[in-house]
């Protein structure tokens, strides 16, 4: 249901898989999800469980539409109609979870060894373009160091499974596309986050990968590139009180 990040110790968090939930269908069955056709009952008890495992009330988490851009905005600033692609919470703000969701798309967790603030970020491809892994390191060093900070990445697409059109592969460094023994250009997002995460003066010691390819394995996570639109949506969160 969770899978954590050994260095982050006792803090809540981590990034969820498929597993453990009440939905059906394409959506079975931990599916987070609630704008793709999920029994909205189903999504609910999902949450719970969720937070029960993790240890944290479902009212603390906020959630934003995420709109594959670099805003980063602090969660307890959240409105109803709030857009980002990264949410950060700061010690003083309480029991607050952030959270973002994917389904492909590459999550990111940051926090300080001494739990000053934390991060959760949705970074799609076009996320990635933008450096908003960098971003949000940004933001969260007007309060602690970047070399003070640890990072995850969670399960997204791999390089393998990435497939892209000219016009994607062409905003990429070249560094990051691979082309041999391939029809068409693949894109390895997890290497280009980290090397962002490396720009922003994350040391590359602190610097964890969790899970594996949402993509090449169907049994235990959602994946938006292989099964299509209105398929589920895990939750990356992470939260200081």
């Amino acid at each position: 249901m969770i899978e954590r990040v050994p260095a982050f110790g006792g803090c809540v968090h981590g990034f969820t898989d498929r597993l453990g939930g009440v939905s059906e269908g394409r959506h079975a069955s931990l599916n987070l999800g609630r704008r793709w056709g999920d029994d909205p009952e189903a999504v609910a008890e999902n949450y719970r469980r969720v937070a029960a495992a993790a240890g944290f009330r479902v009212e603390a988490l906020r959630q934003v539409r995420q709109v594959h851009g670099k805003a980063v905005l602090r969660a307890r600033d959240v409105k109803a109609d709030s857009e980002a692609d990264a949410l950060w919470v700061h010690r003083d703000d309480g029991p607050l979870v952030a959270g973002v969701l994917t389904a492909d798309c590459v999550p990111i967790l940051l926090r300080d060894a001494a739990g000053t603030v934390a991060a959760a970020v949705h970074s799609g491809w076009k996320g990635t373009v933008a450096d908003i892994a960098g971003a949000t390191v940004g933001v969260l060093a007007e309060y602690v160091a970047p070399a003070r900070m640890l990072a995850a990445i969670g399960p997204c697409i791999e390089v393998e499974a990435f497939e892209v059109g000219e016009e994607v592969a062409a905003q990429f460094p070249a560094e990051f596309v691979r082309r041999e023994g391939t029809r068409r250009p693949h894109v390895d997002l997890v290497a280009m986050v980290r090397g962002q995460l490396l720009a922003a003066g994350v040391p590359a010691g602190a610097i964890s990968r969790v899970g594996g390819c949402t993509f090449s394995d169907p049994s235990r996570y959602f994946s938006y590139r292989r099964d299509g639109a209105g398929i589920g949506q895990m939750l990356a969160f992470i939260g200081l009180g």
